[in-house]
């Protein structure tokens, strides 16, 4: 079984990676631009610092399985669980990889209920927080983009599809696993709930914080940055990272997150120094998803060795 969970896996990241190489090359960026004396340590800091942010949602993945499982969960196989399957974000669907922690998780012993509860709780987290913030650093954006979107007439018809499958299949799982409405409100009448969720959104805000941060970085090192424009990029990498997020077929919110960003800065910078940035940005991402990977399948491999 563990074979064959292996053989699907590699096929699933060995067609994200495809996909991701093609909606990449698509952008026509000159590669030879991107690596050079001057760009490159901004790219490894920020590779860095993004390697860091998931491993810190792996902690918050962990918080959430120590929870539903009633037990105290290791991180480090959970972050090679969580690694592993981050890279498939770049599959069309923009969630595959929440299927591949079903797939992965069993590993850690955990039983499936257990593995969708911690998912389900994790992207609550990520969305509400990520939210909160973008209201709060860039109401007005946030508004025009979801405006623009609904103006589009497929949108409103895919978004009542996609809600009601996830309505329908929650239900359907929920009666096949026998689990009662009443399981589910006590879990959130519980203490340990309440800790979690707060642990959680904590470190959820230290991964956005990350995300604006870095973007901030990779502005200072072409451009000069004031207070408030310093505030507003590290907004404007909140708010993209969350809008690419949220969008619908759209793997790893490529493209998306770029022309946000065009959007919130053009007024205030030169468009050439924004999609540098946001092309670094995204070839960090991209790099630290990667390198993740590989860490994941090292522990992944040394944890099978010891057994």
């Amino acid at each position: 079984m563990n074979s064959k969970i292996r053989i699907i896996g590699i096929i699933i990241m060995a067609i994200a990676v495809v996909f991701l190489v093609r909606r990449f090359l698509s952008f026509g960026v000159d590669f030879t631009e991107l690596f050079t004396a001057q760009t490159l340590p901004s790219l490894m800091l920020v590779t860095a610092a993004i390697m860091a942010a998931i491993f810190i949602g792996s902690v918050c993945w962990t918080i959430w399985l120590s929870f539903f499982s009633n037990q105290k969960v290791p991180v480090l196989p959970t972050y090679s669980v969580y690694a592993r399957s981050n890279l498939a974000k770049y599959l069309p669907g923009n969630f595959a990889h929440y299927a591949m922690r079903q797939l992965y998780g069993a590993s850690l012993g955990i039983k499936q209920k257990e593995l969708l509860f911690s998912s389900i709780l994790e992207v609550f987290c990520l969305a509400l927080t990520a939210f909160v913030l973008t209201l709060l650093l860039a109401k007005d954006v946030f508004v025009r983009f979801l405006l623009d979107s609904f103006q589009r007439g497929w949108v409103l018809p895919v978004l009542i599809v996609v809600i009601a499958v996830l309505v329908i299949g929650a239900l359907i799982f929920m009666k096949k696993k026998n689990i009662s409405f009443s399981e589910v409100l006590g879990y959130l009448k519980q203490k340990a709930f309440r800790v979690s969720l707060a642990a959680a959104i904590g470190l959820i805000a230290c991964n956005l914080a990350i995300y604006g941060i870095t973007l901030m970085v990779l502005f200072g090192s072409s451009a000069d940055i004031s207070g408030a424009n310093g505030l507003l990029i590290v907004s404007t990498g909140i708010v993209s990272w969350f809008i690419g997020f949220i969008t619908p077929g759209v793997p790893g919110g490529i493209g998306v997150r770029e022309a946000v960003m065009l959007l919130m800065l053009s007024p205030v910078f030169p468009d050439d120094v924004i999609l540098y940035a946001a092309v670094v940005q995204r070839l960090a991402f991209i790099f630290s998803d990667i390198f993740s990977w590989v860490i994941g399948k090292v522990i992944e491999n040394k944890s099978i060795t010891e057994k």
